[in-house]
This record gives structure tokens, C-alpha cells and sequence, in this order.
């Protein structure tokens, strides 16, 4: 069988356009992954960070925020790599509050303001933000 100079070309070069069609494609899904996402966290009705009553959620994420003993907790439903709380006063000012990676990165836990600005009625919204790759999960409750 008799191949033209054209067919022995691209026999040649049909190896090499497959590789390369292989990687730059595994590139591009890389390049998804790490593209920046905004999902937003719904909170229960009445959401109580000081009885241990509030869980927000977001997909297959879930945040159970907590408030015992002036220290604040986020234990997340997997790893994620920061959980940030602020606190919104009555005056406009925020306190931001960067929570410590505890003994794992879904368990996240910080000394904070936030009882005594409820029980003096001095803040009326907490916000909450978690990071996870590329992705942010956002979230700001009404203090009653």
C-alpha cells in the first residue's frame, strides 16, 4: 500500500497532537478548579451562636458557629483553609477576627468580643467568611 507524503505526515504527527491535546485539556480543568467561587450560607431562622443552634449551610458545606466563654468556634463539614468572623458594631465600625486553626483544618477557634457586644446591645450583625481554595463562602447574621 502506497501512502501519499500528506497521510505519512500526519500519521507522524497524530501521536504528538494527542499528547499535547492531553495536557493543554488537563491544564484548562486545573485552571476550573481554581477559578473563584462566591456561595452564600443560609442560616436557620433563629440562628444562636451561644446555645450552639446555628448551622449554616451551603452544598455539601456546613459551619456550625459557636460562642462559649468569649471564644468563638467554626467547625466546618470538611477541611478548608480560613474561616474569618466579623464583628459589625452599632456605630458602623467591624472588628474582623482571623479564627486559629485548631487541631485539624475543620475545627477553627478564636478569643473574641462577640458575648459582651450582644449582651450590651453595642453590634447587631455578625459575618462570616470561610476559604477554601477557590472558593468563599459567605454569610452575615442579624444579632436579636
Amino acid at each position: 500500500m502506497q501512502l501519499n507524503k500528506h497521510s505519512k505526515l500526519a500519521i507522524l504527527l497524530a501521536p504528538f497532537l494527542i499528547v499535547a491535546g492531553y495536557i493543554a485539556s488537563d491544564q484548562y480543568e486545573a485552571y476550573k478548579l481554581n477559578e473563584q467561587k462566591i456561595f452564600s450560607l443560609s442560616a436557620p431562622q433563629q440562628c444562636n451562636i451561644f446555645k450552639a443552634e446555628c448551622i449554616l449551610t451551603s452544598g455539601n458545606m456546613q459551619i456550625s458557629l459557636t460562642n462559649r466563654d468569649n471564644v468563638t468556634k467554626a467547625n466546618t463539614s470538611f477541611p478548608v483553609d480560613s474561616v474569618v468572623v466579623s464583628l459589625v458594631y452599632n456605630s458602623g465600625n467591624e472588628t474582623v477576627y482571623l479564627l486559629n486553626k485548631m487541631q485539624s483544618p475543620q475545627y477553627w477557634a478564636r478569643e473574641t468580643d462577640i458575648k459582651n457586644a450582644v449582651t450590651n446591645h453595642l453590634a447587631n450583625t455578625i459575618r462570616i467568611l470561610v476559604k477554601d481554595k477557590g472558593s468563599m463562602y459567605l454569610s452575615e447574621l442579624p444579632l436579636n
